[in-house]
């Protein structure tokens, strides 16, 4: 519309009447002036409403790709292909699952005073290996036992041995005059602590007990620090005795120190997953203060706070080709969505400086971009494998962080790969019959409340625990019997542990099922409220050139399809000039064939319009065309088509009012 300009008088010419009236016309100029004013800062802000959300969603498309590389280069820094880390272990009931099992062994030179165990410990393992066991307490308790006057006082505790652990072990605590508590409360002297566990060995089919000991007078036993594969650093004791016992009653003093030798296959065979454990005994000056400890045991006469545990870590086989792919992947991504970035910061200028935009809900076309779809799935899939690793560090410093971001990318996964099952759904609907109309749904609000609600549901410290436990709470091999049940103890069957997607099946169905439903009851609802109709009618497509020659969806779809985004003109469809339209539902190569340009607006520059990433296209003449032809090229809908206009003349591009586009 065209301004109102006060006309073109002195003020000496102006009769009386005439200054009252162009006084009147300035009045109403400046009144309508302002109108125009007012209400274009309206619709602006409007505008910016609208626009904003597709804006916002598009960017954090963009960023879920991003976090796959980044997480893909924070994995490679952290080791997680390969990785070994101390897990932290402490006296403690409800963080690390001791408990007193037995407080009657008497340990004498000859082993375990007979009869003096309770029924429990000595149940724990059959009675011949027991038996061993206490004489190689015996041999390497020598001098604590010399210095106690021939006798200690072993207390028994156990790991575990519960339904909601899974798994278990033996721990010996040997007093110089007393029993010591296994769940302390203050600092108690101790003659030495010793674990009892089980392994495996190539040369041992029927299994081994492995015992790991720590002694007070050992002047050998001193403290180093231990440098884990991520950086961090943890006091352990050098120099611990590790013994193997075997079914039968042989000794042999192990070199390896490893057990809890378990596989997983988040990615099957080839990308064999390797978990291990390597037996040590921490020193926790340095942890006792951050861990809350008021208890512990230390030696009597080193006055080092010791508890054993473990350095685990884990190896994946193939591990490159999961690098190569991924990194492959993330590139295609970054390669298909070049397009939707450059016309997104177009629209981001044009947001704060109030100009026509792009509004971008590139979700919503996401149906119709099956290669995008295939390389953010396939880039989100090693989420599988990292989640799963990631679940072996609980109780390691950064294995929450790490856990939260491969939950993340196996949220991203399941989310855009039910876009891909929808799509195949769709089509082989369409093989056996058409319809007239679809299910509707959002696709930015399924994939917001999808991703939410699963990673509410992984990422939180209780899961996070139970999903560590499960790993260890495989088929044992050779297991222990605590609590009247068999619980595996650091020796497992071939077949390893499930992976971590076995425990996230209920709620992967449940998540999806319920945000898919809860996208079509909004898309419905608002489809109800605005356009009458419950299903989205696809009847009048049929008669528009372009979308006739693309596969329409059959039976379900997030594309806005409403008729109500069609002119009729005789009886061809149309879709309305709206750079949204568009964006959703097509591709297109568009080409200026002949442009003349007004030479009294001062411009004889030409330009053709320039194909931007995947069929993109950003027509930017610098005048306004007398008389264009385009040609569209109807594709697969893969890519996106943004079509906007720049004047950069001194005068205003002007366009037909039925025509022009209009910013949404």
């Amino acid at each position: 519309m065209a301004s109102v300009a006060p006309a073109n008088f002195t003020p000496g010419q102006l009769t009386p009447a005439r200054r009252i009236s162009a006084e009147s016309g300035r009045n109403a100029g400046s009144s309508n002036t302002s109108k125009r004013r007012l209400s274009s800062v309206k619709a602006i802000k409007t505008w910016r409403v609208t626009v904003l959300p597709g804006l916002i969603m598009f960017l954090c498309t963009l960023g879920l790709i991003f976090l796959s590389i980044f997480l893909l280069f924070l994995l490679i820094s952290q080791g997680m292909f390969k990785r070994q880390v101390v897990t932290v272990n402490a006296q403690l009931a409800d963080t690390y699952f001791w408990a007193p099992y037995g407080q009657s062994c008497i340990l004498t030179s000859d082993g375990f005073t007979p009869n003096s165990c309770d029924a429990d410990t000595a149940s724990v393992i059959p009675d011949k290996p027991f038996a061993v066991v206490g004489t190689e307490l015996a041999k390497q308790w020598a001098a604590e036992l010399t210095q106690a006057g021939g006798t200690l006082y072993v207390t028994t505790c156990i790991l575990g041995g519960t339904s909601n652990v899974g798994w278990t072990d033996l721990q010996f605590i040997a007093g110089y005059d007393y029993f010591p508590e296994c769940l302390p409360t203050e600092p108690q002297d101790v003659a030495g602590m010793a674990m009892l566990e089980t392994t495996i060995r190539d040369t041992h089919v029927d299994g081994l007990y492995f015992l790991t000991l720590y002694a007070d007078l050992d002047p050998s036993m001193t403290v180093y620090s231990y440098v884990n594969s991520d950086g961090t650093t943890q006091n352990l004791i050098d120099n611990i005795k590790r013994t193997l016992i075997s079914v039968d009653g042989q000794v042999e003093t192990d070199k390896l120190g490893r057990d809890y030798i378990i596989t997983s296959r988040p990615l099957g065979d080839r990308y064999l997953v390797t978990g291990f454990c390597d037996t040590v005994v921490e020193e926790l000056s340095e942890l006792k203060d951050g861990l809350g400890l008021t208890g512990w045991s230390q030696g009597k006469h080193s006055k080092l706070p010791v508890v054993p545990a473990w350095s685990c870590g884990h190896v994946v086989e193939n591990a490159d080709e999961v690098i190569v792919l991924q990194a492959m992947s993330s590139f295609l991504s970054l390669w298909f969505f070049a397009g939707d970035m450059f016309i997104t910061i177009e629209g981001l200028g044009g947001l704060l400086s109030g100009a026509p935009v792009l509004k971008y809900t590139v979700l919503s076309g996401l149906e119709r971009r099956k290669w995008l779809l295939v390389s953010i799935v396939v880039n989100s899939m090693p989420g599988l494998l990292y989640m799963d690793v990631s679940r072996i560090y609980y109780y390691s410093t950064n294995g929450f962080k790490v856990y939260v971001l491969s939950s993340i990318m196996v949220a991203n996964f399941f989310t855009f790969g039910f876009f891909i099952a929808l799509s195949l759904f769709d089509t082989l609907v369409g093989l056996l019959r058409s319809f007239s109309s679809c299910v509707g749904y959002s696709a930015p609000i399924f994939t917001a409340v999808c991703i939410v609600w699963m990673t509410q549901v992984w990422c939180h410290d209780a899961f996070f625990l139970d999903v560590y436990n499960k790993f260890y709470s495989a088929p044992a091999f050779l297991g222990f019997y605590v609590n009247n049940a068999t619980w595996p103890s650091g020796s497992y069957v071939a077949e390893g542990t499930p992976p971590i997607v076995t425990y996230l099946v209920k709620t992967i169905v449940t998540t999806v099922g319920g945000s898919f439903g809860i996208a079509i009851a909004i898309s419905s609802i608002y489809r109800r409220i605005i356009h009458k109709q419950w299903l989205v009618s696809t009847v009048w497509c049929r008669s528009n050139s372009v979308l006739s020659a693309l596969h329409l969806p059959n039976c379900i779809t997030a594309l806005p399809l409403e008729s109500s985004n069609g002119i009729k003109m005789g009886n061809k469809m149309y879709c309305k000039p709206r750079y949204t339209n568009h964006t959703f539902v097509s591709k297109a190569e568009v080409v200026v064939l002949n442009v003349k340009y007004h030479r009294d607006h001062g411009v004889h520059d030409r330009r053709r319009a320039s194909k931007v990433g995947q069929g993109q296209a950003a027509c930017q003449p610098i005048a306004e065309p007398t008389h264009q032809h385009l040609r569209a090229r109807a594709g697969d809908g893969r890519a996106v088509v943004g079509i906007f206009f720049r004047h950069r003349g001194p005068q205003p591009v002007h366009t037909h009012p039925r025509h022009a586009p209009r910013p949404s």
